[in-house]
């Protein structure tokens, strides 16, 4: 077991990517403690997915763009377990608009959970992990948006870039301290968000034109990343970027070829 006795806070972890990655911590050892804001019933489900294998999760409700929220949140996971050795930063939103239409508020309320929630649990995680002197892992969900631009979510792609640049930056600055940083970038993953959509003949057609291995990522495809990432087989990586897109990212401006 790769994370054997670690402690790991996933942020939204109650469905989709955050999900997929709490339960595989789980069976890799670690201590889960599983955030959510609104979904209180997907964060229990998760708990019991991973309690019914023997694996031990715990939940924590916290806004992750309210300071005070993430404080309490962190109060909690140390009073369950005693510190944190692990952070993934998963929580997000997106709600895909276009630019012209995009409203100020709208713009404002994708950088307060995407950039500042993961900037106010990321240093509240950073002072415990220098204060205990024992290093730790962080990792940021970015999305491959943050190279490769999608239309309609100017704001999401911005919020992504931001991400990934704050990945770097934390990996520079932690690193003295024994902290890792780094970033899985994801694509085509299909989650609560995007299923619908993606259930429409045409739409999953043109999506799967464009990923050369040929299907759609589903969230556990980027578990193993990410318990990799976290664990001891990566400590003399920092600052990485893990693109998880099945290869969209690498198809040439003129499509796929034949």
């Amino acid at each position: 077991m790769r994370l054997r006795e670690k402690v790991a806070l996933v942020t939204g972890g109650s469905r989709g990517i955050g999900r997929a990655i709490s339960e595989a911590f789980a069976m890799e050892g670690a201590r889960v403690a599983i955030n959510f804001n609104r979904n209180k019933e997907g964060s229990l489900a998760a708990m019991e997915s991973i309690q019914s294998r023997n694996g031990q999760a715990i939940i924590v409700q916290a806004d992750v763009s309210a300071e005070e929220s993430v404080r309490g949140m962190i109060d909690q996971v140390i009073s369950a377990y005693g510190g944190i050795d692990i952070l993934v930063n998963n929580a997000g939103v997106n709600s895909p608009t276009q630019f012209m239409q995009l409203s100020p508020s709208e713009f404002r309320r994708i950088l307060e959970v995407n950039v500042l929630g993961l900037f106010y649990v990321s240093q509240a995680v950073a002072r415990l992990m220098i204060a205990r002197g024992k290093g730790g892992s962080i990792l940021n969900v970015s999305s491959l948006v943050a190279q490769r631009h999608f239309v309609n979510m100017a704001h999401y792609n911005a919020s992504k870039g931001a991400v990934s640049t704050l990945t770097q930056s934390m990996a520079l600055e932690l690193g003295p301290y024994n902290i890792r940083v780094n970033e899985i970038c994801p694509a085509s993953v299909e989650t609560d968000i995007n299923r619908a959509a993606l259930q429409d003949p045409k739409n999953r057609k043109r999506r799967l034109e464009t990923i050369p291995l040929g299907r759609i990522g589903q969230p556990q495809d980027l578990a193993g990343a990410a318990v990799f990432l976290c664990s001891d087989d990566a400590s003399w990586v920092t600052g990485a970027s893990l693109v998880t897109d099945g290869g969209l990212g690498v198809i040439p401006p003129l499509g796929r070829p034949s």
